[in-house]
């Protein structure tokens, strides 16, 4: 029992990190064993180490990790209490506490499982502490003048490194790192320091540092040289996010293989200054381009109460030829809204933030009490403003559709030819996962002409809104609110297809009912149905969502919530509300939403259930 025990607790020193996440997410079993091994004394073959039960937990995991592995032999035994004392010193005086007293005792008679062991009492009074007297803090060089270091200095003397706080040797390291760290960012390459010392005095009460860094001359970014590749040199050219000859930062180099991998021009690729070969202060870059893939399949699963199981399937070639076209097809089959999508993408004056971009979409969907299938092909210029996302399109839309209980061949068809933007912004502080902090923002302006490629004239707007704030620690409030219109001015509504009106109801709309399955009726008038209302939906719509979120663990969260609103035919709106509850986990691809809510303007309500994957922003 005691060599396993040993063996643990050498395995957890070693593997610290793999085993608290098992304690995390494994069994309760788990759990107690590890928090056993962290309280109790430290336990080998032939030793154990017991330290003050009043001695605070940091300074237990320092002497602990100071005095190393436990014994397995007698001899090393006999070295291990030989070395107590003088590593328990180290411990205690790497934390500031030069004036400990150690006592060291071993009891040699310990039985344990009817065998004889030893016992080593390692005895601490910690006494008043060594703390900071003099600071000296000396930048010289060009980095003197530099304000990203009269930053880092000010940080320091203020933060870090306190005249009367407790002397730290590792924080007094770490501040040594970051100079040199800020130095190598940002191109002090013959940087050095002429004196770093953290000198105690003789009645040990107090100390002095003195760090003076000299940083020498500033580099500057010099020319990009790329290994062979196959693209136009014009894609790549526009991509460098700096001139030559403007100062040297690391940031600007990640920022440079940030955006090269975000093309998807290429596989494996590193961005990396030739520090060996500088010309008059200027640093080359050296690019390396690996070959990419030329296609890509993924096949994926998912589950939504809207849409049922949903099984997808795409095909993405990232670089057609050397101008970097590139294409994507996308087809994804649920009962409710099977879909497929063409992309091909060309670059115009960059291959990020100005495309050329056409599209074919085919969708089947359910609409309240409609069925409809529909053809689109859209052209459009896909721009990136700073942090704006735009596309100015025109959109041809083919679509048929007929109330659900009706045979095929009764069916209602219109076309539509509709130019228009769509604006989007997202802005997010924390994990992309869970953000903190988040607000996106989604606008679509579009419009047609009777006559003009139109069955119809029309012209659209919608708006959707989403606010995330965490106001408290574990407290987390999300905001949710959509405003659209179809305006078809005097054309009856027939003539207008579901998927150019608003429904709602479910998931991603009104939790509480099913998926689009509010808003404006209409009593079927003839045939086997005669005398049925259905949803046919309106012209307009509003939704708002508040939602409130407490964290038991970093990974799951429960909620409260209420959802109103609805869509409508004109300027009044009769909303339908819910209230509700539910349980989110943080997966690696997105929260797993399970929600439950509940209808309270229907008259017979019913809970429904609500589960969903993705992203919130």
């Amino acid at each position: 029992m005691r060599s396993v025990l040993h063996f643990l607790q050498r395995m957890m020193r070693e593997n610290f990190p793999r085993l608290m996440m098992t304690a995390r997410f494994g069994s309760g079993f788990s759990v107690l064993l590890i928090l056993t091994l962290v309280s109790a004394p430290l336990l080998a073959a032939n030793l154990q180490v017991q330290l003050p039960e009043e001695l605070p937990k940091k300074f237990k995991r320092n002497i602990r990790a100071h005095l190393g592995d436990l014994p397995d032999t007698e001899s090393e035994r006999e070295s291990f209490v030989f070395t107590a004392t003088d590593k328990t010193r180290t411990a205690l005086q790497a934390m500031g506490y030069y004036r400990s007293d150690i006592d060291i005792r071993v009891d040699k008679e310990v039985v344990v499982d009817d065998e004889k062991i030893w016992r080593l009492f390692i005895d601490v009074v910690l006494n008043e502490p060594t703390r900071y007297s003099q600071i000296l803090i000396d930048i010289q060089g060009e980095a003197e003048l530099d304000n990203q270091f009269i930053e880092l200095v000010t940080e320091i003397q203020t933060k870090l490194l306190k005249s009367q706080d407790i002397v730290d040797h590792s924080v007094y390291e770490s501040v040594k790192s970051k100079i040199s760290n800020l130095a190598l960012d940002r191109g002090y390459f013959e940087g050095r320091y002429l004196r770093s010392r953290l000198a105690i005095r003789d009645d040990f009460t107090s100390a002095d540092v003195e760090l003076v860094y000299q940083s020498g001359r500033r580099y500057y970014l010099g020319e990009v040289n790329y290994s062979e590749f196959d693209l136009e040199p014009e894609l790549l050219e526009v991509l460098i996010p700096f001139d030559v000859g403007e100062p040297y930062t690391s940031q600007k180099l990640l920022q440079f293989q940030n955006l090269l991998q975000q093309t998807q021009y290429f596989g494996n690729l590193l961005v990396v200054p030739d520090l060996k070969n500088p010309v008059n202060q200027l640093i080359p870059i050296d690019v390396t381009l690996g070959e990419t893939k030329s296609h890509y399949v993924d096949v994926g699963f998912g589950y939504a109460t809207d849409t049922l199981f949903r099984i997808s399937t795409s095909w993405r070639t990232p670089k057609i030829n050397s101008k970097g076209h590139s294409q994507e097809t996308k087809i994804e089959y649920s009962q409710i809204n099977p879909t497929g999508r063409f992309t091909y993408r060309i670059p115009l004056s960059h291959p990020l933030k100005d495309l050329l971009q056409f599209q074919v979409t085919f969708e089947d969907d359910e609409y309240g009490g409609l069925v409809g299938k529909y053809l689109e092909g859209r052209v459009g210029n896909v721009r990136i403003y700073d942090h704006w996302s735009a596309q100015y399109y025109v959109r041809f839309l083919a679509e048929r559709w007929r109330i659900d209980q009706f045979p095929d061949d009764e069916v209602e068809s219109g076309t539509y030819l509709m130019p228009g933007m769509m604006l989007s912004r997202t802005s997010r502080k924390g994990p992309q996962l869970d953000p903190s902090w988040g607000f996106s923002q989604y606008y679509i302006v579009e419009g047609g002409a009777e006559g003009a490629g139109s069955d119809i004239s029309i012209a659209r707007a919608i708006a959707r809104w989403r606010f995330i704030t965490t106001p408290m620690r574990r407290h987390r409030l999300v905001f949710r609110g959509e405003l659209g219109i179809s305006d078809i001015f005097d054309a009856p509504k027939t003539q207008l297809a579901p998927s150019l009106r608003f429904f709602a109801g479910g998931d991603l709309s009104i939790r509480g009912f099913d998926y689009q399955s509010q808003g404006p009726t209409e009593i079927i008038n003839e045939g086997e149905f005669a005398g049925e209302e259905i949803v046919v939906g309106g012209k307009r719509i509003a939704l708002a969502s508040a939602e409130y979120q407490y964290y038991f663990t970093e990974k799951i969260r429960g909620v409260v919530f209420t959802d109103a609103g609805n869509a409508t035919d004109d300027i009044r709106i009769d909303p339908v509300y819910s209230v509700g509850l539910g349980l989110h986990y943080i997966s690696p691809v997105g929260a797993i939403r399970v929600d439950f809510g509940y209808g309270i303007s229907e008259d017979d309500p019913s809970w429904k259930l609500h589960i969903n994957l993705g992203a919130e922003l």
